[in-house]
């Protein structure tokens, strides 16, 4: 740990760090971060005269999200018997309503679980019912594929996007008619239930489950990873932590007090690109940023010259994105481009910055401190970050260990790796994840008895404390920004009965990192029938949009394997980009 680091984290100090062995080990949590979620929102300060959220021509205050999650909270509480531990689905874009039943559900000490707003109506229905919803809360697209799904016992609520102007307009309002006539109610109306009224206190235990999330396995099929109340708030604490330690290294620059350098700062203002169905939207850049007292800014589409010129307007200090939107950003011109000088933090996270991106935001943004990061939905986002000077001086890292994360790096054989030897990399803290919804099987194969949880990534540390990723042990494509499951795109394409052998797998791409390819090798006789542009088709009825391959090869021969009997997708990579 820094010299700085441990100033922080000293007794007394505000991220002052204890040990504890509520997890059934010990581990490192920040004292003075509260143990619930209910009881982090008690602790802010929900002002009427402080923006809060921004989007299109809304502008909330503290005040404002407050009252109306009240009001969300009660009405779900009266009308469908919401009360805590209960799970309630949210499956919309990034939108104020969002945000505000988030804070409704966690309110009653209840669960949100965090639906894939991109998912197709089999997806959806697949989130709602595995996780045993008794609710649900819908934007337009989402409910409309609901609706396609069939019927189904669980009541649900959409929502308007106000944003939604000329022909989004008339899509979003012909999504709302189709959910409606599916039985869907709708979300205003269904708000005002609970005007004026304020919900129960609730009590919840530190390791009663946060909310759920979902991520896919070796099978293809979406799991959702159940996150603690502790973890969760903890997670929140490492953002702000990171956030100070940055803080304190500027202000000894400057020669003042770190307290005094953080009067003068303005409100914090986060641009939020992430969906916040991922962990670094909802824990990144939601929670952490109520934590600051900070402001919210959404877009309905991205653009990098409205993202640019937001910036501006908003006065945003802080852009977490991932690289694909950070090459649009350094490709707008300069000529007669909006002042972004309150741009004080450019970072990412999950595929790294390439050395070319990390110059380029450098001469784009010099206000701005470059940022990135390394986690996963399974532990409650970031485990290590490296910002500033940290980041700068050690670019290829994928951060620096958080104080409440210790890492074990395992070999082949599944014992601890020499210092500076890549091995899977296993971690394990507060935040760690508390298991698979449903699945005790998977739950054991994640996290040992010593509650090291494997990540599947293959790195090493170095003596520096600064964790580098080398590869990725499980088989996953991660394209702009998106995790995408091959085992996933496998089992729908060999849903085709035309299809013999299909293997889905990465290639590099410029701006999206990578770009996902699938080989399909046709059962004798179908040849003529596989045809790239069909099975795109079938792929985009029961997988989200992003996950649909850009290109398909059909193949005339068999998949090449290797001596284990596999597919080798390292030479089938090699082969595509020859």
């Amino acid at each position: 740990m820094s010299a700085d680091a441990s100033l922080l984290t000293a007794p007394g100090a505000a991220f002052e760090l204890v040990e504890t062995g509520i997890r059934g080990y010990r581990c490192r949590t920040f004292r003075h971060a509260p143990p619930t979620l209910p009881e982090f929102f008690d602790s802010l300060n929900w002002r009427a005269d402080r923006e809060c959220l921004v989007y299109g021509g809304q502008r909330l205050s503290y005040a404002d999200v407050w009252t109306r999650s009240s009001s969300l909270a009660v009405a779900l509480r009266q009308h469908h018997g919401v009360e805590p531990g209960a799970h309630v689905g949210l499956a919309m874009r990034n939108l104020p309503e969002w945000m505000i039943a988030f804070l409704a559900i966690a309110r009653l000490g209840a669960v949100p679980v965090l639906c894939n707003s991109r998912g197709s109506s089999a997806e959806l229905a697949h989130a709602r019912d595995s996780s045993g919803c008794v609710a649900v809360i819908a934007d337009g697209r989402c409910g409309r594929e609901l609706a396609r799904a069939g019927a189904s016992p669980v009541p649900w609520l959409v929502v308007a996007d106000s944003a939604a102007l000329g022909a989004d307009g008339e899509r979003d309002a012909d999504d709302l008619r189709v959910a409606r006539a599916g039985g869907a109610g709708d979300f205003t109306e269904f708000l005002q239930r609970g005007a004026g009224c304020r919900p129960p206190a609730v009590r919840v235990a530190p390791l009663d489950p946060a909310m759920i999330l979902f991520t896919s396995g070796t099978t293809g099929r979406a799991r959702g990873a159940i996150l603690s109340q502790i973890g969760t708030t903890n997670a929140i604490y490492a953002n702000l932590f990171s956030g100070a330690l940055v803080g304190r290294r500027f202000a000894a620059r400057l020669g003042i007090p770190f307290e005094q350098l953080a009067a003068r700062l303005p409100q914090a203002c986060q641009l939020l690109v992430f969906p916040l169905f991922h962990t670094s939207g909802v824990h990144s850049g939601f929670l952490a940023t109520l934590a600051r007292g900070g402001k919210i800014v959404l877009m309905r589409r991205w653009d990098a010259g409205d993202a640019l010129a937001l910036i501006a307007r908003e006065r945003v200090t802080q852009f977490p994105a991932v690289p694909t939107m950070l090459w649009d950003l350094v490709h707008e011109p300069l000529e007669g481009a909006p002042d972004c000088s309150t741009l004080a933090n450019v970072s990412t996270g999950g595929q790294g910055l390439p050395a070319g991106l990390l110059a380029e935001l450098v001469r784009r943004f010099p206000n701005a401190v470059p940022g990135t990061g390394f986690g996963l939905t399974e532990s409650t986002g970031a485990v290590a970050l490296a910002v500033g000077e940290d980041f700068l001086a050690h670019p290829t890292a994928a951060g620096r260990l958080l104080p409440t994360t210790e890492v074990r790096i395992l070999g082949p054989d599944d014992r601890p790796a020499a210092a500076g030897v890549p091995g899977e990399i296993c971690l394990r803290g507060i935040t760690n994840m508390l298991g698979y919804l449903g699945d005790p099987e998977e739950t054991r194969r994640t996290i040992d008895a010593e509650g090291f949880m494997r990540t599947g990534d293959i790195g090493f540390v170095d003596t520096d404390g600064f964790i580098h990723i080398v590869d990725r042990k499980k088989d996953m494509v991660i394209s702009g920004g998106e995790n995408i499951w091959c085992a996933e795109i496998e089992r729908a394409l060999l849903a085709n009965p035309d299809v013999q052998e299909a293997a889905a797998f990465g290639v590099p791409d410029a701006r999206l990192g990578e770009r996902l390819v699938v080989a399909v090798v046709p059962r004798p006789g179908a040849a003529a029938r596989l045809v790239p542009a069909d099975l795109q088709a079938q792929l985009g009825e029961v997988l989200a949009a992003y996950k649909v391959p850009r290109e398909i090869l059909v193949r005339a021969t068999a998949l090449p394997r290797n001596l284990l009997d596999k597919v080798d997708k390292r030479l089938l990579r090699q082969q595509s980009t020859a």
